[in-house]
């Protein structure tokens, strides 16, 4: 992990640099730095070779910022909690990264319509939280996770590309293959407790 964190530096000055600077010898240098940042990747990454660590290098260019995931916590009156099933076979609150043109409302809405086939109404933030505290640790790119509580206001889901099933769970029995990495448990209680009472400030890391 240290072997990422000082490629993923690397790759953030890199980039950082090749947004700014004008000189075409400095552009030259900061590419050379960002080819030995994805060499790192590739040395404490099993299974990803260099072109593909430059790839990655090169998708995520311009200045470094946190990736921005929206997730929709909807409840029933029974107090259960809506999950849908994505593509990996596990299950997760739904929601997905925002778009660059979408503020967190209307991405909590869009990716609850495209995942669960529902119309919801954002009614509170729960948390805004970093996946390297709370979520995947290991993770190469850091994220931060906004839970929306939302109600329903119509809809019905249908399987798309996305996921494959949407069920409502008890909180204390929720599946084993729950994604961790998308909504653990302990976030999905928080926004039970939110749920539960509005009056709640939301948790930010």
């Amino acid at each position: 992990m240290e072997l990422v964190e000082i490629s993923h530096e690397l790759m953030a000055i890199a980039n950082d640099a090749l947004l700014y600077c004008k000189d075409p010898f400095d552009t030259e240098r900061f590419k050379q730095v960002r080819s030995i940042a994805a060499k790192l990747l590739e040395m404490s990454c099993e299974g990803i070779t260099k072109e593909q660590a430059q790839e990655i290098f090169e998708e995520n260019d311009g200045y470094q910022t946190p990736k921005i995931d929206t997730r929709a916590a909807v409840f029933n009156e029974r107090e259960q909690v809506l999950l849908v099933k994505d593509y990996d076979g596990k299950w997760a609150l739904p929601g997905g990264w925002c778009e660059y043109n979408t503020t967190i409302r209307e991405n909590t809405i869009k990716e609850a319509r495209e995942e669960a086939g529902l119309d919801v109404e954002p009614v509170k933030l729960v948390a805004a939280m970093s996946n390297r505290k709370h979520n995947n640790p290991k993770s190469y790119f850091y994220i931060t996770r906004f839970f929306m509580l939302c109600e329903v206001k119509g809809g019905q889901f249908e399987a798309n590309e996305e996921t494959s099933e949407a069920r409502y769970f008890d909180v204390d029995d929720l599946p084993s293959d729950l994604n961790d990495h998308k909504s653990s448990e302990a976030q999905i209680r928080l926004c039970l407790d939110a749920w539960r009472d509005r009056s709640l400030p939301p948790v930010i890391d």
